[in-house]
């Protein structure tokens, strides 16, 4: 079954299709797990229910019935639920791989289904992130301010936060993502003005709590990681090119669609 946009949005809002001031709540945001481990996803409802289903957001942004987590405990596949308490369930995923990386809601089974906010789950064996940085290429009428992207790619737990030299500024992680292959890459955006910019910057990842950092430095001219002029040539920066289609993904191609059964209502 397919959501319309408008539908979608509401369904996704807490509470929007609720007089009574019901609500579904996911209090892990997010969740790192090593590949062969087992992960615990929780979900609380302000009324007691009876059973509550899980959907998966692929990529593309729909988002996949893939279990329902019933009064008595049941296995399907990888796939294990429980009901805690009238308001508390739990999906436990066992054993994890790669591939089970990505955002996963809780909605109760209400006649009117209510959505929680979403837990990122993250399975990575990674100890420090992959880092490039993205720089826009020559173009005849250069932004007044250059856009610096610090792209961290497969991202693991504890590092929200960049350092940018020239300069010194330290920029938080804001934007992040995983693709097709379950893999997290994230983003953090610094701005350089035009008369300042010779070409060079090097960007610093850090540790939350343990002092570590990881840098990554491009020298004058082009690099490996520079955007393509085609953003530039349509008068957008290329990271403002990047979180525009993010935002596409989260807020206009978000949809339902379930795996060709409808949940059983007990």
């Amino acid at each position: 079954m397919t959501y319309g946009l408008l539908g979608t949005l509401l369904l996704l809002l807490p509470g929007a299709a609720s007089a009574e001031g019901r609500w579904v709540q996911q209090r892990q945001r997010q969740l790192w797990v090593r590949p062969g481990e087992t992960a615990e996803l929780s979900c609380h409802t302000s009324h007691a229910s009876n059973s509550v289903f899980w959907y998966k957001e692929k990529p593309d942004g729909v988002l996949y019935w893939i279990y329902r987590s019933p009064e008595f405990s049941f296995t399907k596949e990888k796939y294990l639920g429980r009901k805690k308490t009238q308001w508390i369930f739990s999906l436990s995923i066992s054993p994890v791989q790669r591939e089970d990386s990505g955002v996963y809601y809780c909605s109760s089974s209400d006649f009117f289904p209510l959505f929680g906010n979403g837990t990122r789950l993250i399975v990575t064996n990674a100890t420090e992130p992959e880092l490039s940085i993205l720089v826009p290429v020559d173009a005849e009428q250069p932004p007044a301010d250059i856009p610096l992207l610090c792209h961290l790619r497969d991202l693991p737990r504890g590092w929200d936060t960049v350092r940018w030299q020239p300069g010194g500024k330290v920029t938080p992680v804001t934007a992040s993502a995983v693709d097709e292959h379950g893999v997290l890459s994230a983003w953090s955006i610094t701005w350089v003005p035009a008369e300042h910019w010779d070409g060079a910057a090097t960007c610093t990842a850090l540790e939350s709590g343990t002092g570590r950092n990881l840098s990554v430095t491009i020298g004058k001219g082009l690099g490996e990681g520079q955007c393509p002029s085609w953003p530039l040539a349509l008068g957008l920066p290329c990271v403002s090119l990047l979180f525009l289609l993010q935002l596409i993904l989260l807020l206009c191609r978000r949809r339902l669609a379930r795996d060709g059964s409808t949940p059983v209502r007990r």
